[in-house]
């Protein structure tokens, strides 16, 4: 490849261009979404180096150089042996103009990572399985005391150098790109957020127990080959994990407990990295020591200072078992890790001491930003160490506590393992199960009902209780809640209403009510009662707290409609409202001259309405039309004294003929002659002819 040939994924990326002003790149080793990884020869300290080069768009999403130059300024102090050594980082301004990149500069190792071991379909055992998680615990431990979030634990993120040791990549680099990569518009692709914790899923920031989560998916896939909750979509495997139990099959064999715990929905109830190392400890006594790991081994030939081969050896990938780990017992086949003594977790002299300082004072200004002194940096790699001497006297001191320890892993081998009884009260009975099969214990599940733990399948009480001591084989009870205690149903009916509401919602019913008109039964009092889910339930019987009960209640007599009885005789009307309760008030009579005597001129309520039984309908009586007698008007009288005495009798007079003041000589109604006693309508009016 020429010293002008791109990169395909990364057109701003050239090969043997001098990054940093001092880190010639040679080959790429890998490409992601957003970072690619490259091979580099350090011209000033001559030595192979490993260097990452963050991807354009990563670069241009606001706030992340900022955010990346935040992180790494801190994080890359952290040395640990378990944690990759960071050699110099910062952001590469190139001289052409083209866009600047950010890069991490770290140690070369041979080993591959843990993601290269699994895509090649190959699974670890439970002690290879158990030997990764401690060496991860190791770094994130001394990570996290150190106020750092990794925020990325992935298989590809654990990779490991000849001697077969993990280590964590990129710590201080992770965040910041995932932070860019979930403000991209659509989220982040699938494959990005397989380990992603709950919280996470949530949009919540990444916390030291998310780190923990992420580790126990990646020990999972490590022993069934799946990762938990994974779909085919972003968004589906987020929501995938929220609020769900690991699921716990045999494939996790003895590390399914501390497996589940570490992959708990909820934050607060995961381990902290120590924890978590510590559980893994005591599941090491009861396993063989792993067997070495296949590493996807890297051998590279030699290059100088210009870059050039030196010699004739090709590169190749080859999987090779790694270097195992020494032992302390000439047993191989000992139970225990003879390296699980090298875990601990004690709080050690925080990083920044007058001594770190002087050995990190040297710091490459290239870019403005302090980096790792490089003599400083390779002396946290192992692989750069020369060993010490060893003094004489450790000999003899090495012997003894080899037979101790010898002495010890008999002891615990030919005695039957012994163990505390965990708090299972208040959880699901599956969940319990999962959590004392590593015990091996003679299990037995009984269950009776509880008011204090009403959750069907939730475990009441264990034998023998919370806090004692069971050993390998024993017999072990769940007792296991079938739901609340049930309760006796009381009979109601005849009941009012209210007192029968109070007695079953003291008994823990649920009851709701339903009004019923009846002729016979008071207002209020219960008619009758059932239990809508069975109907077949009686008093007496049996039912769960909770359950609904529902009560008819009598509303009383049902209203009636008010019949229309204007126009009719008072006694016919009074015979139609037989049987409806109602009843005719007479209020008034009325003269009428166009109604009867005796018929009903109005109603009130108008006919429609609703009146209850025994309500009362008043009407007015008509009196037919008002007659009047016609009186004897005396002879030769004035028209004035006949105007008087007809008027008085309620006629109306009118002068037909004749002057005011004279004698009436004829007086006529409609043309006839009244006679006296004869009877008109009231007002009637009578004709007068005076002379």
């Amino acid at each position: 490849m020429s010293a002008v040939e791109l990169d395909p994924l990364e057109p701003e990326t050239r090969l043997h261009e001098m990054i940093g002003g001092r880190y010639r790149l040679t080959s790429f080793v890998a490409k992601g979404s957003a970072i690619s990884i490259a091979d580099a020869w350090d011209t000033i300290d001559d030595r192979p180096v490993l260097v990452r080069l963050i991807r354009r768009r990563i670069m241009e999403s606001p706030g992340f150089t900022h955010s990346f130059r935040t992180a790494m300024s801190s994080a890359a102090l952290v040395s640990h042996p378990n944690l990759i050594a960071v050699f110099d980082w910062g952001v590469h301004d190139r001289a052409d103009g083209t866009p600047s990149t950010a890069y991490v500069v770290t140690e070369r190792l041979e080993g591959g990572s843990l993601r290269d071991i699994l895509d090649r379909g190959r699974r670890l055992s439970y002690s290879q399985t158990l030997q990764l998680g401690l060496d991860v615990c190791h770094g994130l431990a001394e990570a996290h005391r150190q106020g750092h979030v990794h925020g990325e634990i992935t298989p590809s993120k654990i990779v490991f150098g000849g001697d077969g040791r993990a280590r964590l990549a990129d710590l201080g680099l992770a965040a910041p790109i995932q932070s860019a990569l979930w403000s991209f518009s659509g989220g982040p692709e699938n494959q990005m957020v397989l380990y992603t914790s709950p919280e996470v899923a949530e949009g919540k920031p990444s916390t030291t127990r998310s780190d923990v989560y992420g580790l126990g998916l990646v020990m999972v896939e490590t022993l069934t080959g799946d990762v938990p909750f994974s779909t085919d979509s972003a968004a589906a495997t987020l929501r995938a994990r929220i609020g769900r139990l690991l699921p716990v099959t045999a494939d996790l064999g003895p590390l399914a407990q501390v497996l589940e715990h570490a992959a708990r929905p909820e934050e607060d109830e995961r381990p902290t990295a120590v924890e978590f190392g510590l559980e893994l400890v005591g599941v090491a006594r009861r396993l063989p020591r792993p067997e070495p790991l296949a590493l996807v081994m890297s051998f590279e030939s030699e290059l100088d200072a210009s870059g050039q081969q030196e010699s004739a050896l090709d590169a190749a990938t080859q999987l090779v078992p790694a270097t195992p780990p020494a032992s302390n017992s000439p047993d191989d086949s000992s139970s225990a890790f003879d390296n699980v003594e090298s875990l601990e977790f004690e709080e050690a002299e925080p990083r920044g001491s007058q001594a770190d300082s002087s050995s990190r004072s040297s710091a490459n200004e290239t870019d403005g930003q302090p980096s790792i002194d490089a003599d400083h940096a390779t002396a946290t790699t192992q692989s750069n160490v020369r060993p010490l001497p060893r003094p004489r006297w450790l000999v003899p001191v090495a012997t003894v506590v080899a037979v101790a320890v010898a002495l010890l892993g008999a002891r615990i081998l030919l005695a039957t393992p012994i163990y505390d009884v965990p708090a299972l009260s208040g959880i699901a009975e599956a969940e319990a199960l999962n959590i004392v099969t590593p015990f091996e214990w003679q299990v037995t599940v009984t269950s009776e009902r509880s008011d204090d733990y009403p959750v069907v399948g939730s475990v009441i009480r264990t034998s023998p209780a919370s806090g004692e001591e069971l050993r390998e084989g024993g017999m072990f009870t769940l007792v296991v809640s079938e739901g609340p205690v049930l309760r006796e149903l009381p009979e109601v009916t005849a009941m009012q209403g209210a007192d029968a509401l109070d007695l079953l919602d003291s008994a823990g019913f649920q009851p709701f009510t339903e009004i019923v008109y009846n002729e016979v039964i008071d207002i209020g009092e219960v008619i009758s009662w059932e239990i809508p889910d069975d109907p077949a339930i009686q008093a007496g019987d049996s039912v769960e707290p909770g359950t609904l009960v529902r009560l008819v209640l009598s509303g009383g007599p049902a209203p009636r409609e008010v019949p229309n009885i204007v126009g009719l005789i008072v006694g016919v009307a009074r015979a139609q409202l037989v049987g409806t309760g109602l009843r005719i008030v007479e209020i008034e009579e009325v003269y009428d001259d166009e109604t009867e005597t005796g018929l009903i001129l109005s109603q009130s309520p108008q006919p429609g309405e609703l009146l209850d039984r025994g309500g009362e309908i008043e009407v007015s009586v008509s009196l037919g039309p008002n007659l009047i007698a016609f009186p004897l008007v005396p002879r030769d009288s004035s028209f004035e004294d006949v105007q008087q005495l007809l008027t008085d009798a309620g006629f109306a007079v009118e002068l037909v003929l004749g002057a005011a003041d004279g004698n009436v000589e004829e007086i006529t109604i409609d043309g006839e002659t009244p006679s006296p006693g004869d009877e008109f309508p009231n007002g009637t009016q009578v004709d007068v002819v005076a002379a």
